[in-house]
């Protein structure tokens, strides 16, 4: 299902997955206005394969004006998002502006069907996701309508609504099409009703954002019913004046005094990179009225978009990732000031900046934190989000054990990884077989240590028979081989820890030696195999990932490596994460090889995922 289940279990671990298709698009019939050259096709925007560099013959191309590309779905269906992976290796720019069309005509080929939201900057082989309301239509267009203009698109993905029967647990966005208001409107392309257009477009003058005037400025959206909200979404402005939003106060509940504004305070907005979108959680707040009130003289406020998502109850659905530690009870070992106690970091609040308070922050040598989960539970992943306004780097180091004794504080329970780099207000998830525990530690040996941690989630398994869709990592702990080993720091096992420590020094890290180096994972059974994650070299090296081959299949031959080729590795930055999403391919063999004399291999991470 692409890049979509990632991202909905680490933004949304309250979701049922069942609540979009997979993606439409996958190996759609495509057509577009023209092909540049026979590396352009248009089919190759739904061969599964991100790769962003186009002379690797995985994007397509169009030549001169008004050019579009067009999906056939087969059937109509309520599209409700796309997602477009945009060229890497040159002119990035070219996609700004084009058009997404749904709909059951090809009036024009297609370019009449509505206009569904507009294409702003997607940085170089980035991928950005469209959301909007449900669009009835069985073509999907891009077009890019201007003289001289060419399109490319690495990869294109469609999802729709499926209907809420098959799975109750729907996190729905309670803002889209709202009501909403504002306390005032700088000019016209910056009407309140932009925030909840389903458009998160980031360019002020595309009109699809905000815009007040004066001072003490406030938008609301009504919900129509009072709701247990639970999250709120923020797009911030990506032209200008990303600052301003610095300070907004997020406030719900059920009252109209002061226009909503004196309703419950459930968190501070802090810095938002422009263009950027950011999630706020929190435990239940009752409203019908969502505030965004940005106090003080001479203030301006612009969302881009405002999403907000409500509570459901567990019983609805069985495949409920539930935060087990928000809320918990925490301790630390000492606390450096006021602002840092234990329990900020289970208050449900990602802010990153230490001094709006919402952070922990230790004192002395040694230091630790610890929640309590109150039961054992098999606990397979910890999110961590760092310290965004200073000390990034104090993270480093820290180790994640979880366990049930108490001895030495908790810190002697299982190691199951330490936490390299994560960038200042970043968030970084940790996957790894399950390990039973009630307490879960995050411990940083070392003498003159602190200890900052500005959120930590917590969330455990389940059995696969109370939901069909729960995505494993089947690479996690499976048997691996590879054809060298340079030292005793590389070890192709490496791999498959459940660590996406990216130095390879710290020994989380495979690293061939010699020619045509490989990796192999045997998955024990056969698996229809649509989705591999690589987690490359952070401290050096990055571009030695370049060019090898994911091959998948249930041959030994050649060691494996005359299996399926399902895609081709390009760029990936420093201590980045790729996922490659291709159509189904029958393995229990999974094999990265990179071709070529005095080559070397390494992989910080490999994921695996089946249908």
């Amino acid at each position: 299902m692409g890049d979509l289940v990632i991202l909905l279990l680490t933004l949304f671990p309250g979701l049922c997955i069942a609540d979009l298709t997979e993606n439409l698009a996958a190996g759609a019939e495509a057509v577009q206005s023209s092909t540049y050259s026979h590396l352009g096709a248009a089919q190759n925007a739904v061969d599964g394969n991100t790769e962003s560099n186009y002379v690797l013959g995985s994007c397509t191309h169009t030549a001169w004006d008004d050019p579009w590309w067009r999906a056939d779905l087969k059937e109509v269906h309520k599209v409700t998002r796309v997602i477009i992976t945009n060229r890497g290796d040159c002119c990035e720019e070219r996609i700004v502006g084009a058009q997404i069309r749904i709909g059951k005509s090809l009036e024009n080929n297609g370019n009449n069907n509505e206009l569904v939201t507009t294409v702003g900057f997607i940085p170089p082989g980035g991928t950005k996701t469209f959301d909007f309301k449900p669009v009835e239509g069985q073509y999907v267009n891009i077009f890019l309508p201007g003289h001289g203009k060419y399109l490319t698109l690495c990869e294109v993905q469609v999802f729709a609504a499926k209907t809420t029967s098959e799975c109750p647990l729907v996190l729905k966005n309670l803002a889209a099409g709202a009501e909403a208001v504002q306390s005032s409107t700088y000019n016209h392309l910056g009407a309140a009703q932009n925030a909840v257009d389903g458009n998160t477009e980031s360019n002020y003058m595309l009109g699809s954002c905000t815009h007040t005037a004066g001072d003490d400025p406030w938008w609301r959206a009504d919900l129509k019913e009072v709701h247990k909200v639970t999250k709120i979404i923020i797009t911030n402005r990506g032209d200008c004046c990303e600052e301003r939003i610095v300070g907004a106060q997020i406030r719900i509940g059920k009252s109209l005094e002061n226009n909503g504004n004196n309703n419950e305070l459930v968190t501070t907005v802090g810095f938002i990179p422009p263009g950027g979108t950011k999630t706020f959680d929190f435990k239940p707040v009752e409203g019908r009225y969502v505030n965004i009130f940005l106090p003080g003289h001479g203030k301006y406020l612009t969302l881009c978009e405002v999403q907000v998502f409500a509570a459901k109850t567990t019983s609805e659905c069985p495949l409920v990732l539930k935060n087990l530690a928000a809320g918990a009870e925490a301790v630390q070992s000492s606390t450096y000031n006021h602002l840092g106690a234990a329990q900020n970091a289970v208050d449900g609040n990602t802010e990153s900046n230490y001094m709006l308070g919402s952070c922990t922050h230790t004192a002395g040598d040694d230091p630790w934190w610890r929640a309590d989960l109150k039961e054992v539970h098999k606990v397979t992943k910890i999110i961590i989000t760092n310290r965004g306004d200073c000390c990034e780097e104090r993270i480093v180091g820290a180790q994640i054990r979880i366990g049930k004794s108490l001895e030495n504080n908790g810190n002697n329970n299982e190691l199951v990884t330490t936490v390299g780099f994560i960038p200042p207000g970043g968030t970084k998830t940790f996957d790894f077989k399950p390990v039973e525990g009630r307490y879960v530690n995050i411990f940083l040996p070392g003498h003159g240590k602190y200890l900052t941690l500005c959120e930590v989630q917590v969330f455990t398994a389940k059995k696969t028979s109370e939901c069909p869709f729960v995505l494993k990592n089947l690479a996690a702990g499976a048997e691996v081989v590879q054809s060298s080993t340079y030292n005793h720091l590389g070890a192709a096992q490496n791999a498959v820890d459940g660590n996406t420590e990216s130095n390879y020094m710290l020994g989380s890290c495979t690293h061939t030696a010699g020619d045509d180096p490989w990796w192999r994972a045997d998955l024990k059974e056969v698996h229809k195999v649509t989705r591999v994650i690589i987690t490359n070299r952070g401290d050096c090296c990055e571009e030695r990932i370049v060019g090898a081959q994911i091959r998948i299949g249930k041959s030994l031959e050649n060691n494996g490596n005359n299996n399926e080729l399902v895609t081709t590795v390009g760029f990936i930055p420093p201590g980045g994460t790729k996922t490659f999403d291709f159509k189904p391919v029958e393995g229990r063999y999974v094999n990265i090889f990179l071709p070529g004399h005095g080559k070397y291999l390494t992989l910080c991470e490999v994921e695996v995922f089946a249908d």
